[in-house]
């Protein structure tokens, strides 16, 4: 298939997964408690909305996607714009006295939860222009991640109870019930917080959190890098760690190295722009003739470890905006096309994208041959596919 055959198949797809869908109308869904987003296929009992209800990761992945194909070209891209916005604008309250914060009947436990909660902050500081209401809600996300005096709605401090420095001043990847899960520390969660946190602290030059953000990646590439070129899922030091190397875990940190060097430049950049390198010569051998890279990256592809959507998908992304930002060397663009056209050619059919994975443990048990849990359409695949997507445009 030539190169622009595949981008129109891709187009076509996120269109009507997306701004020209009947179902996925975001002040439809998010004003119905029984409604989702087609892509929302985590599990639920019962079928309303609690999990993360309407403010998630994975409508986030989504809408940060659609928001970067406007950003390549903003004239023709604006229903782009006005759908993230529609979306956005769905889940706010504005008090009497001007402040802005999150619906908690769509936005329930964000501040509780874990760092999960946090993801699609990135996106309202893509949206505002410093001193709007999308500025007024990031703050208050900024502020219930950062501020050591202030006392969420669960009477927890969190830069003071789940931020370790022992853990390079990461957070825990979750505190729901204020205990620690097994593995604090998981690449998924340098995604979910550290973009964000990097983009209002260089818009606000807070100083202070950049250097904090700059030990967390520092300690990660020290601590969850092994032997082999590729990371762990997820850990609390060097010796005890969750050792799978979960594809799609490595690509939620991969887009976080290339995002955070993106909103906060500078001495980041000097930082992060190795470990970069370094990753992506990691993952490249274990790239599939095909072009895509299994759920499990160093195991053999099966019919229960697949050639796995979502992490390829990431690692397209990764590549892509690493050439493009000049990161990484031209000479890496032609894996980033191929697995591009892979999963295109491969993945999208008529019932939507494949084989995207829908959770791994982070436990140490292994739950990563379970059939069940490949799903089509599922968020955290089609958003990233949509991701990679608004690089291969930028081509």
């Amino acid at each position: 298939m030539e190169l622009q055959s595949v981008l129109e198949k891709a187009r076509a797809y996120i269109d009507g997964l997306t701004v020209d869908s009947k179902e996925n109308v975001p002040r439809e869904v998010v004003a119905d408690e029984h409604k989702f987003f087609t892509w929302d296929n985590e599990y639920r009992t019962p079928s309303v909305k609690p999990y993360l209800f309407d403010w998630s990761y994975y409508n986030g992945v989504v809408m940060e996607g659609l928001y970067d194909i406007y950003a390549v070209d903003p004239e023709k891209g604006k229903h782009y714009y006005d759908y993230v916005k529609e979306y956005l604008d769905a889940m706010l309250v504005k008090g009497e006295d001007g402040s802005v914060s999150l619906n908690p009947r769509l936005a329930g436990y964000v501040d509780h939860h874990g760092a999960d909660c946090y993801k699609t902050a990135a996106v309202v500081m893509k949206m505002t222009d410093g001193h709007d209401d999308y500025m007024k809600l990031a703050s208050t996300l900024y502020r219930d991640l950062t501020d050591t005096t202030h006392v969420n709605s669960k009477g927890n401090i969190v830069p003071l109870d789940f931020m370790e420095e022992n853990l390079g001043y990461n957070y825990w990847h979750s505190w729901a019930g204020g205990k620690p899960p097994m593995f604090k520390v998981w690449l998924d969660g340098i995604y979910m917080l550290q973009p964000f946190l990097a983009s209002y602290a260089a818009k606000t030059g807070d100083t202070a959190q950049l250097e904090l953000i700059k030990k967390r990646f520092q300690w990660v590439a020290e601590t969850m890098l092994a032997e082999n070129g590729m990371y762990v899922h997820a850990c609390n030091s060097k010796d005890d760690a969750c050792a799978f190397h979960w594809t799609r875990a490595m690509g939620w940190y991969a887009m976080a190295m290339v995002d955070v060097m993106d909103v906060a430049g500078g001495e980041l950049v000097d930082v992060i722009k190795p470990n970069l390198k370094l990753f992506v010569d990691g993952m490249l051998p274990y790239q599939d003739k095909s072009g895509m890279w299994a759920n499990v990256a160093d195991w053999p592809v099966t019919e229960t470890n697949r050639l796995e959507t979502s992490g390829t998908s990431m690692m397209v992304y990764t590549i892509l905006k690493g050439v493009r930002k000049g990161w990484l060397d031209a000479s890496y663009r032609d894996a980033a096309v191929k697995a591009f056209t892979a999963m295109t050619e491969l993945k999208l059919k008529d019932d939507g994208l494949e084989d995207i994975y829908m959770k791994a443990a982070a436990n140490n048990t292994n739950n990563y041959e379970n059939t069940e849990y490949y799903m089509p359409d599922e968020g955290k695949g089609s958003g990233p596919y949509i991701m990679a997507y608004s690089e291969m445009i930028q081509l």
